[in-house]
């Protein structure tokens, strides 16, 4: 029984090899056809010019192909023009011999950087039998172009920073790399090294950055267009170079702050009469227009009207006011003033205490007001009595 199995079993794998032995032949056969490319030119090609491709199919196997055509497949980004000979008339391909065809292309003005396959279809009696790779594979080059948009630039002060952000778009073809973002302005800065850095843009990709830039001190407000430099390489090195205007609007802005502030008397009871002296004064570049300084405390609203106050100016103003009740307590003061961008407010606290009278003080006042009404009572009587008299 056991011999039995050993001659079934070696006569399986017998069986088994005789298939794969034939199998492989077979395949060896069909496979037999192999496609060469002998010339492409240019190699890289350029969007919108001509290649020129030429391929050699072979026989490589072991007999003859019959009613052998071949057919290519034309795929975006190609157009085929022309070729030399037309592989798709059927024909016989004997071993080890082969053809030459010649396609000229056309390649898209559109197509962007990157390798492209060009796909040939080998017909054996009607029926497809590609090789594993049948392929073709072109190279493709294209051109960068950046361009950049902005966001609207307004209301921007001598002296002061501004966020831009920064669209930077490829419209081209090939691809931009190393790109380095600057500013051609004197007036108008980035802030750090006044460059920034993209690696790469591909084609139709958009990049996004935010710069922060600096006006000078001494720039005069006006409306200006400073310039911003894009340098760039393709993929062979090429450099490219260009500059677009970004226009902004730099406008006066005034800065208004307390410079000193003093009160009278420094121990304040509610018997006294407060006296506030201070002095505003304008840091920025701009003029203050309509400037108002207010006073609100518990017992009312007091108003000091400055008017106009120009750069590097200042202006006093003061209060006399009822300090009210004792304890401690906050007098707040607003200044209003506008300038070319808006109308602003400065709010500053003031912390004032009103101390109780001391008692003897009010002893004093009491003692006073005594005497006092004594004095008048006597010179009234004594009045009284002479009228009688007489």
């Amino acid at each position: 029984m056991k011999q039995n199995l050993q001659h079934i079993g070696l006569f399986m794998g017998i069986l088994l090899l005789f298939v794969i032995s034939t199998s492989m032949v077979c395949s060896a056969g069909v496979n037999g056809i192999g496609i060469t490319t002998i010339e492409i030119t240019p190699q890289p090609a350029e969007p919108g010019n001509d290649v020129t491709l030429k391929i050699r199919v072979i026989n490589e196997g072991v007999k003859s192909i019959e009613d052998f055509s071949v057919k290519i497949d034309i795929k975006y980004p190609f157009y085929l023009k022309s070729e030399s000979k037309n592989f798709e008339n059927k024909r016989t391909l004997s071993v080890g011999s082969s053809i030459d065809n010649t396609y000229y292309l056309t390649v898209d003005s559109n197509a962007s950087s990157g390798i492209y396959p060009i796909e040939f279809d080998v017909y054996v009696d009607d029926v497809i039998l590609n090789p594993s790779d049948n392929n073709v594979y072109v190279q493709i080059i294209g051109k960068p172009d950046l361009t950049i948009k902005t966001d609207a630039i307004d209301k921007i002060s001598p002296g002061y920073t501004f966020p831009l952000q920064l669209s930077v778009k490829n419209v081209g073809t090939g691809i931009a790399k190393n790109i380095k973002i600057s500013s051609e302005s004197e007036n108008v800065l980035i802030l750090g090294s006044n460059i920034e850095l993209i690696n790469k843009i591909m084609p139709t990709e958009t990049s996004q950055t935010e710069l922060n830039f600096i006006v000078k001190n001494d720039q005069d407000p006006d409306a200006y267009q400073f310039p911003v430099k894009l340098e760039y390489i393709d993929e062979q090195g090429n450099n490219y170079t260009s500059t677009y205007n970004i226009g902004i609007n730099i406008l006066n802005r005034a800065e208004i702050g307390i410079q000193s502030i003093k009160i009278t008397p420094t121990q304040i009871t509610p018997l006294d009469e407060v006296h506030i002296a201070g002095i505003i004064e304008n840091t920025g570049n701009g003029d203050a227009r309509q400037v108002l300084v207010q006073l609100t405390t518990e017992e009312g609203n007091y108003k000091s009207f400055v008017g106009q106050l120009k750069s590097d100016d200042d202006a006093p103003f003061y209060f006399d006011l009822n300090p009210g009740s004792a304890g401690k307590k906050n007098f707040n003061l607003t200044i209003s003033y506008s300038d070319d961008f808006d109308s602003h407010e400065v709010h500053h606290t003031i912390p004032v205490e009103v101390n109780r009278p001391k008692s003897n003080l009010i002893f004093t006042l009491a003692l006073i007001a005594i005497i006092a009404g004594s004095v008048i009572y006597l010179v009234l009587k004594k009045r009284q009595v002479k009228n009688g008299q007489e």
